[in-house]
C-alpha cells in the first residue's frame, strides 16, 4: 500500500542515522533497488504484487547478503514466521489491522 509506504519512509527519514534510499511497489523491483543503493536494510512487505516479500527477501539473501531484511505483515501466521527465518531475514514486525 503506497500510503503506508510512504508514511513509513517519512517516519524513518525523522532519524538522523537513516536514509531512506529506495521505495518500491513490488517484489520483483527489491532486489535491484537494494543492491543498486548499496542498502544495509530492506523492509519489505509479505504480500506484495509480483514477486511476493518472502521469496523477494530470499533472493536479495543470495544476491547481496550484506543487506539485512525486515518482514513487514499483517499475515503474521507461525508458517510465515518460519519461513522468513528459513530464508534468513533479520526480523519479522506484525503490523496491527485497524
Amino acid at each position: 500500500m503506497r500510503i503506508l509506504r510512504d508514511t513509513l519512509a517519512a517516519v524513518l527519514n525523522l532519524e538522523h542515522d537513516i536514509d531512506v534510499v529506495a521505495q518500491v511497489a513490488d517484489g520483483d523491483a527489491i532486489g535491484p533497488a537494494a543492491v543498486a543503493q548499496r542498502a544495509d536494510v530492506a523492509v519489505v512487505d509479505i504480500d506484495l504484487p509480483g514477486t511476493d516479500g518472502l521469496t523477494a527477501a530470499a533472493q536479495l539473501h543470495e544476491q547481496f547478503p550484506g543487506c539485512r531484511v525486515l518482514i513487514l505483515t499483517v499475515l503474521a501466521r507461525p508458517g510465515n514466521l518460519r519461513r522468513a527465518l528459513a530464508v534468513g531475514v533479520a526480523g519479522f514486525l506484525p503490523k496491527l489491522e485497524i
